[in-house]
């Protein structure tokens, strides 16, 4: 095999994994949410705010690339529910960031229970060693 039929196998190798990641991803979120009526987007959103604290709207339209008022009807959703609370900040009164309530805690933490910890550990760690060599492609 010549150079470049070697590098356009291993192109296409690359590009098949990462398809299937992304393909086994969307399923595992579809599993954990399957018996949910909140959205992909509403799980994904309290999934960050549990790993972040809080966020504002403008953030939350930047990461779900969506506009502000889309971030914000999704945010009443959520606050309707009890999942989320909006919470000024102190330095400026105009500031509102979104935060995970305790319910909303509660709510992730249900997502998991067909986990036994062992898996969600392994899970874990395979995918930072992905995450961990992408970054070092990447960077």
């Amino acid at each position: 095999m010549s150079h470049q039929s070697d590098k356009e196998l291993a192109i296409h190798k690359v590009m098949n994994q990462l398809a299937s990641a992304e393909q086994k991803s969307q399923a595992f979120v579809g599993r954990i949410t399957r018996s949910e009526s909140l959205t992909h987007n509403q799980i994904m959103l309290l999934f960050l705010l549990q790993l972040t604290g809080r966020l504002n709207i403008t953030d939350i339209a930047e990461r779900f690339i969506i506009t502000p008022g889309a971030a914000s009807s999704m945010c009443d959703k959520l606050e309707d529910l009890g999942l989320v609370v909006r919470v000024r900040t102190k330095e400026d009164r105009r500031v509102v960031n979104i935060e995970l309530t305790d319910q909303g805690t509660q709510r992730i933490l249900q997502l998991f229970d067909t986990f036994e910890t062992a898996e969600l550990d392994r899970m874990s760690a395979i995918l930072r060693q992905i995450n961990d060599l992408i970054a070092e492609i990447v960077d």
